[in-house]
């Protein structure tokens, strides 16, 4: 038995009697510090913070045109801005996945049909969504954008949005093209004014400049780069019968049928077989845009037909002064139709379309970082990069500045700033926009050309609303069909081009071309009935 003394449990109670009253003493402290009632929601944002972030993949288009020391396009200035200002202040995680600009459907595809698509994806193929749509591979963002993209909705408005309205519902979300020249042609100024030769102002005079080009630099592809079916429409428009040539022609027939078309080919064909164009132009043509840099840089190329203002913004002009400081390019608006007229395609409103995949889990999440990116805060950031580091405002309009650091980061603004195609600065003047895209001071008065000739006697496509099955069922085939088309025919020998064209496109024909093109005559007159 133990015997504990008087004396010792008297000490015992006085050491618990102090440790109660200073616990007392630090409740009644933390009292007076903290509010009386605390706010269920403070408890539960705090949770929330706590939780592990969720990942939004994105997809970003590798055009594989970094500029040497420049930062990884999945981990730079944009990336970061983006991850700090939109992922981190709600708890999400930004991957960008890459995927080849000059494959983007192919890749799309399959990673659509294995359901490892990223959360948001893109493409220019209309085609490609309506398939899509038709197999219930895409998410109604329509409710999502109603709750959560005021600010998209603001820029875009109705007539822009209506763009991705499939089925009487909102499966994509449409770029909004800023600039809606789709293509100029320049030349080497400096290599006419070596020669004494005035620009070429009709398609015979730029024909007899590439002669000359040719002669007096035998290694030169007089007219090279971007020899492809995209590229070339300029040329192919000046040739086409527009007297003969209705609205539902050209909407409804195909191409290698409009009257004039294979007159079109027949030139460039002489072209070709005369040396004045890039004999390896089919190895290059829609993949490799390395290549017609490398070319240019090297004094290979006299005149190109590219992007609207593309020299400018994909930076390879700059490139061409820096190698070649007497190296000078201008741009022309050569080709002409039988009325002294320069016709050329012109964008519609739509960019490209922003979608999300059926199996994704993340809808919500992509509309929000599509509507913080519409802020014009955000919106000036993506495309210029940081005042005073990459551009300066000089009367609302951001001039970017000629230094290290902006030609590292906004070689490819647009890819970031998705929803726009184009520099973006005000929604009613045009001008103010034209602008802004002619940031660069060292070649501002090129881009406004470009933008110009690009715009000048310009065409754009009639819109049919009604999906055409047939052309979802044939768009891929058909599409490489027609570049086979457009290698065969160019590269034909002269005396054999006629029956080279006929036969192609009889192929054409028989292959989907046929049935494509009735179905779209009769969406067309049901249309515009």
């Amino acid at each position: 038995m133990i015997t504990i003394s008087r004396k010792w449990l008297l000490s015992i109670l006085a050491v618990v009697m102090i440790a109660a009253m200073l616990v007392g003493c630090s409740d009644s402290n933390s009292a007076k510090n903290e509010p009386a009632k605390r706010n269920p929601a403070d408890n539960q944002s705090k949770d929330e913070v706590k939780k592990p972030p969720v990942t939004l993949k994105i997809e970003l288009f590798d055009r594989n045109n970094t500029p040497a020391g420049a930062p990884p396009i999945t981990d730079n200035f944009f990336t970061k801005y983006m991850q700090e200002n939109f992922g981190d202040p709600n708890n999400i995680k930004l991957e960008f996945v890459t995927v080849p600009r000059s494959e983007e459907v192919d890749k799309l595809n399959v990673l659509m049909a294995a359901n490892q698509a990223p959360d948001l994806v893109f493409t220019y193929n209309t085609q490609t969504v309506e398939k899509y749509v038709k197999d219930g591979g895409l998410t109604d963002l329509g409710p999502l954008l109603d709750e959560f993209g005021p600010n998209l909705k603001t820029l875009y408005g109705d007539d822009v949005l209506s763009y991705g309205v499939f089925e009487g519902k909102q499966y994509a979300i449409p770029a909004m093209r800023v600039i809606k020249a789709q293509s100029s042609t320049f030349i080497r100024q400096d290599w006419l004014d070596e020669l004494n030769l005035p620009a070429p102002a009709t398609t015979d005079q730029f024909y007899e400049t590439m002669k000359a080009f040719k002669a007096a630099k035998p290694k030169a592809f007089a007219y090279g780069g971007q020899i492809d079916y995209f590229h070339m429409h300029p040329l192919q428009y000046s040739f086409w019968d527009w007297a003969n040539i209705s609205d539902e022609d050209l909407y409804a027939n195909v191409e290698w049928l409009m009257p004039g078309n294979k007159e079109a080919y027949r030139f460039l064909n002489k072209m070709y077989n005369e040396g004045l164009m890039d004999p390896d132009f089919p190895l290059s043509m829609g993949k490799d845009n390395n290549l017609f840099t490398k070319y240019l840089l090297n004094g290979q190329i006299g005149a190109a037909t590219t992007n609207t203002n593309e020299p400018v913004y994909m930076g390879y002009l700059a490139e061409l002064q820096k190698a070649d400081p007497n190296a000078r390019l201008s741009v022309i608006d050569p080709f002409t139709d039988v009325n002294g007229k320069t016709p050329k395609p012109a964008y519609s409103p739509l960019g490209i379309y922003m979608l999300v995949p059926k199996a994704s889990e993340r809808a919500e999440e992509v509309i929000k970082y599509l509507n913080w990116m519409a802020e014009p805060k955000n919106i000036l950031v993506l495309q210029n990069g940081t005042e005073g580091v990459t551009y300066t405002m000089n009367d609302g309009i951001p001039v970017t500045l000629d230094n290290d650091e902006a030609k590292n980061l906004l070689y490819n603004y647009f890819d970031y700033c998705i929803i726009l195609n184009g520099k973006y600065v005000s929604f009613t003047d045009e001008r103010l926009n034209i602008a802004a895209n002619a940031s660069d001071p060292n070649f501002r008065d090129f881009t406004v050309k470009s933008v110009e000739t690009g715009s000048k006697d310009s065409i754009v496509k009639p819109r049919v609303l009604t999906p055409i099955e047939s052309d979802i069922k044939h768009a891929n085939t058909l599409k490489k069909k027609d570049e086979e088309i457009f290698v065969k025919v160019i590269t034909a020998k002269p005396a054999n081009f006629d029956s080279v064209y006929d036969k192609e496109v009889a192929d054409y024909l028989k292959i989907g071309g046929q049935e494509v093109m009735e179905e779209k005559r009769a969406a067309y007159k049901a249309e515009y009935k």
